[in-house]
């Protein structure tokens, strides 16, 4: 029988770390875009992608200088550009759920672990004792 506590603090620590790696990753991976053409003035604000909190395609938004009547430029943020069609489609795996799942799953691989081995020390030490199974 398992005696004590179901998880230990380890166990949670690792869960945590194995979640933000797995969220991240997954993230990561489904996220990639490819390169778009740039207007030479103008620097991206924030370039087409993805949330990570959600998951779903934005366009870009540019930021460009906008001569003034004394000679000089001032930057302006142009309204954002449309999504480009092959994000449009697509949706990455937000952060949040690659966390819980691989959180979940991490947390589910340790606890089975633990049993396994708690109750391996428990045969040994009734074994040992001289007791019988």
């Amino acid at each position: 029988m398992l005696a004590g506590r179901w998880l230990s603090v380890k166990q949670v620590l690792a869960a945590a770390l194995v979640g933000l790696v797995v969220g991240y990753g997954a993230f990561l991976l489904t996220a990639q875009t490819p390169q778009e053409l740039r207007i030479p003035e103008c620097i991206p604000a924030v370039d087409a992608g993805f949330d990570p909190w959600t998951g779903l395609p934005h366009g870009a938004t540019m930021e460009c200088a906008q001569p003034t009547g004394a000679g000089g430029q001032i930057p302006v943020v142009q309204p954002p550009e449309p999504m480009p069609p092959e994000l449009a489609s697509r949706r990455a795996i937000p952060v949040p759920l690659g966390f819980a799942v691989g959180g979940a799953v991490a947390l589910v691989g340790l606890t089975i672990v633990r049993a396994r081995r708690q109750r391996e020390d428990d045969e040994w030490a009734d074994a040992s004792s001289g007791a019988t199974l």
